[in-house]
């Protein structure tokens, strides 16, 4: 039944987009975008596979909220809201502006699933713009949704995806916004293999 429902939360977040297009290639990282119904602004997905790690030591670090700003690119002021168990949050992040425009801020449910004896997870992560007030200085990021996908692929080897579409708010245009939607994902997913390559050692 959990993976029944982990199927229909892929399907339900795949739902009114394009197909998807191969943007770049790097160092073992995939990176794709697709137009969202609706939307100007990009999905994107990355995949990678890595080696020599547990699917646990990848979530821990998916998990680990204080320390978002050395895993997401861009990302400032991580704070856990509420945490129910260990795989269950609400936290808020801010992330740096492009150029001249003004940061933005996003509150985030967080849940886990955890299935097939420990060998694949699904964290899903979901805006929640009025959990708490806007601060003055951010534009708040209310509509959006996303995920990661973890699978152990046996052998000390895990894929993992990442994939998110946001609207971030307030008056920036799609263009600015649609180059990031490379570089970021990219960045993010390097910085969780030198956090994984450093924790283990």
């Amino acid at each position: 039944m959990t993976r029944y429902l982990i199927i229909l939360l892929l399907f339900s977040l795949s739902q009114s987009t394009g197909d998807w297009q191969l943007k770049k290639e790097k160092d073992g990282i995939s990176i794709y975008t697709r137009k969202v119904e609706g939307s100007n602004f990009l999905e994107f997905k990355a995949i990678t596979t890595i080696d020599k790690v547990l699917l646990m030591d990848v979530l821990d670090i998916l998990l680990d909220v204080e320390n978002y700003d050395k895993l997401y690119a861009d990302c400032m002021n991580p704070k856990l809201l509420k945490k129910e168990g260990n795989f269950y949050d609400i936290h808020y992040i801010q992330t740096k502006g492009v150029l001249t425009l003004k940061d933005r801020d996003g509150i985030y449910e967080q849940k886990t699933v955890i299935d097939n004896n420990g060998k694949h997870a699904l964290v899903s992560l979901k805006p929640l713009p009025d959990y708490i007030d806007v601060y003055k200085n951010c534009v708040r990021i209310r509509d959006g949704s996303g995920f990661w996908e973890l699978e152990d692929m046996g052998k000390g080897t895990v894929k993992v995806i990442y994939q998110f579409h946001g609207e971030p708010g307030g008056e920036i245009p799609a263009w600015l916004v649609n180059r990031f939607v490379v570089s970021h994902p990219l960045k993010t997913i390097k910085n969780l293999k030198e956090r994984l390559n450093t924790n283990l050692k």
